[in-house]
Order: structure tokens, then sequence, then C-alpha cells
């Protein structure tokens, strides 16, 4: 039965790259699916309630998994905007799925942006404009990674907590 991974929180705090990490280490057999890509690549599309990319998300996460791949699902998936759909794609996920939420302050996230790539593409104002405190899911079992954990901590905590079939 194929797993299901959603890392969510704000831009910053580190899902990008946990991903990326747990990505490589599953290896073949794991789509990755990232907000970003489906939003502003494929679609080049705003951040709106009721966006198309909500639904091509959706649709492209159910059709992995059926096709017996595992998912990382990745973005900040504000819960205003993503919950509906991320609370049916777990509802109707019959295999193990864990939802996490990085729980990083927001100085901690300008810090942490000011050393990737894409640091010149938006400022700290556009992060904060994005920032939304504690906006967990708050479906069972959801887990909430602090920012006084390491990436080794992170990857570790995921794959102990995360049952993975190989």
């Amino acid at each position: 039965m194929a797993n299901l991974l959603i890392l969510r929180g704000p831009s910053g705090a580190g899902k990008t790259t946990t991903a990326l990490a747990l990505r490589t280490h599953w290896g073949r057999g794991t789509a990755l699916i990232q907000q970003d890509v489906v939003r502003r690549q494929i679609l080049r599309e705003h951040d709106v309630p009721g966006g198309v990319n909500i639904g091509l998300i959706d649709v492209m996460c159910r059709h992995a998994l059926g096709a017996g791949f595992d998912v990382i699902l990745e973005g900040i998936f504000h819960a205003d905007r993503y919950g509906a759909m991320l609370r049916r794609l777990i509802a109707d996920h019959h295999g193990p799925t864990l939802a996490c939420f990085f729980d990083v302050p927001f100085p901690e996230t300008v810090r942490r942006h000011t050393t990737r790539p894409l640091a010149a593409e938006f400022t700290p104002d556009d992060m904060l404009s994005w920032y939304v405190p504690d906006d967990r899911l708050r479906v069972p079992g959801e887990v909430v990674l602090g920012d006084d954990l390491t990436l080794e901590d992170t990857v570790e905590r995921i794959t102990a907590a995360f049952p993975r079939s190989d």
C-alpha cells in the first residue's frame, strides 16, 4: 500500500530541503509533488482561494498513490485554502499517512531564506504576507516539527514515525 507524507509550513521552514532528503533516502517509487512547482511553474497561477492548482495537486497525488507510488506532498498549503482538499485526501487514502507541520517562527524563516539560491526572488516582506503562525491542519496524528531540529533530526523523526513499504 502506498504511503502519503504531507509536509506543510511557512516559506523558509525547511520543507523542500526535507522533502528532497527523504526522496533521496527512499529512492525510486517515491513521487515528490511540490506546491510551488505546480502553482508557479506548471500553471503560472497566483495562490488564490479556489485556485486551479488545488484540484491539480489533488489529482496528481491520487494518481501517483493509485499507481503504487509513495507520495511526498510539500508546500505552504495554508489551511484556509488547501485544508479541505488535504483533509479529503487524508480521509480517502487507505494507506499509511503522516501530516507534518513545520512550526518555525518568522525571524528564523527569514534567516533560513537568506541562505537559499532563490533568496533574491522574494523579500522578507513577501514572506511576512504569507506567514500564518500555527497553521496546523489539526488532523489525527499530525506531527509538529520545531525549529530546534536539524535536517538530520527531522528526516530521522519522519522516517521513524512514518511506516514505509519497500
